[in-house]
């Protein structure tokens, strides 16, 4: 594009972008389409959002790893996927002393072999919340067959279907007659011991056995696959605690130790107004790899790989597109890093700019970037399957459900709800602002809350 004729929308972001001179300076060498080019959207927040954003969590990490004497970095699939390209454009560039390793695994793939060594926590997992939760969902997610689901359902004998939303006061009613369930409890712990040695060699292979000083690098929000994974190889010898680093955590898990985790924009005691203008779902759609889910591993003649789940040729297109502009910023970036060291300011001016970007376009998104990035299938479940629109189809009541004063004072048992709210109200209602404040005002007490619990161990 010519930079004679820059959009509204760029003009913003660049405003923004002045405010690090690192960012702004990086920018102006990223070629754009023109912005009649159905690819121009994409592009642009490829280059003038995530790939600044993600350039200034690189500054904070990669110092922070080479000043903590850490020698390896892991980066979890499949948000780390992007974070993995970056760090290698990076330590190649700055010559750092650091060796970054891919590690392809999920939530599921680390629970489910798990499952048959605690009980009360594989329960509470299963049974944990999230959008749409149904009882087909808290039974694929103990890694069920569909007849083993249809058998354990015929057990529990509920009133709702199989298939029915459920309210969350509901989960831990479901909970208690599941660990009662010895038919639920035998195909869970089945399945779960089959899969455990195949973890335990994949870790083995990968080198987290290895004594070197590492860490895990990942998006964040709770670092529970941090925890499990330090309890897989607490069992198989390691005598170290694994360090993470992440974007953000919105909470620890039980008993965490709380020098082993370090955050870049928000943690759980801080960063409220960041937490408000945030969204983790767009994050995750957004930094992904071009492959589907780690859903378990398999050996061929001794090599321990990783089985992935199905993903579309559309959904590859779009990951490959948009992680090409923003991996030309990085590669910018990177160059003009390794020809003069940033300072501590300058990197923390980086994270505030970059947080500036990132609330513009999840916040307040432009009519066609809630088009756009809104299209993305999307599942917050711990196994996918059944992808939603990241911004999901929503009336004006359905939005109106979502405000404050609405949950406060009206207490519906299920409402429906959309993984990026602001996308389906820019591109859902005649008055997006007023849905957005409503919204925001929410989000902004809900996270009090839980800042407020964290600190005084409520």
């Amino acid at each position: 594009m010519s930079a004679r004729m820059p959009s509204g929308r760029m003009e913003q972001y660049r405003r923004i972008l002045k405010q690090s001179s690192r960012l702004f300076h990086a920018v102006q060498a990223v070629p754009l389409p023109e912005t009649t080019d159905e690819n121009y959207t994409p592009a642009l927040a490829g280059s003038h959002v995530f790939g600044p954003a993600l350039s200034g969590f690189m500054l904070w990490l990669l110092r922070e790893a080479v000043n903590s004497g850490k020698k390896r970095l892991y980066f979890l699939a499949r948000d780390g996927y992007f974070m993995y390209q970056a760090a290698l454009i990076f330590c190649e560039r700055l010559c750092l002393p650091l060796e970054c390793r891919y590690l392809s695994c999920s939530r599921y793939s680390l629970r489910v072999p798990v499952y048959h060594l605690d009980h009360e926590s594989a329960l509470d997992y299963v049974c944990r919340g999230g959008i749409g939760v149904t009882l087909q969902k808290i039974l694929a997610r103990a890694g069920l067959t569909a007849e083993e689901q249809k058998k354990t359902a015929d057990c529990l004998r509920l009133s709702c279907g199989f298939d029915d939303v459920l309210p969350a006061g509901q989960l831990t009613a479901i909970r208690r007659l599941l660990a009662n369930c010895r038919v639920f409890l035998a195909d869970m712990d089945q399945h779960s011991g089959t899969a455990y040695p195949f973890l335990c060699g994949y870790l083995r292979q990968e080198g987290l056995l290895d004594g070197v000083p590492d860490a895990l690098v990942d998006s964040g929000w709770v670092g529970s696959m941090q925890k499990t994974l330090d309890t897989v190889l607490s069992r198989l010898g390691r005598t170290q605690s694994l360090s993470g680093y992440y974007w953000g955590l919105y909470g620890l898990p039980p008993e965490a130790v709380r020098r082993n985790y370090h955050w870049y924009d928000f943690g759980p005691g801080n960063g409220l107004l960041r937490k408000a203008a945030f969204n983790n779902c767009l994050f995750e759609a957004v930094f992904t790899a071009p492959h589907g889910m780690t859903v378990g591993y398999r050996e061929e003649n001794g090599v321990y790989l990783p089985c992935y789940g199905g993903i579309s040729e559309e959904r590859v297109k779009f990951i490959e597109l948009l992680g090409s502009y923003i991996l030309a910023f990085i590669r910018v970036f990177a160059d003009q890093t390794a020809a003069a060291a940033p300072s501590r300011r300058e990197i923390w001016e980086a994270r505030a700019t970059a947080g500036r970007l990132l609330a513009m376009l999840m916040k307040h998104p432009s009519a066609q970037e809630a088009q756009v990035f809104g299209q993305i299938p999307f599942s917050d479940d711990v196994l996918e399957g059944k992808e939603n629109f990241l911004a999901a189809q929503m009336t004006e009541q359905e939005l109106m459900e979502n405000h404050l004063l609405f949950r406060l004072f009206h207490r519906k048992s299920v409402i429906r709800q959309s993984a990026w709210y602001e996308g389906s109200a820019v591109r859902d209602s005649a008055r997006p602002r007023r849905h957005i404040r409503g919204y925001t005002l929410y989000q902004y007490l809900l996270y009090l809350d839980r800042q407020l619990r964290y600190r005084f161990g409520g």
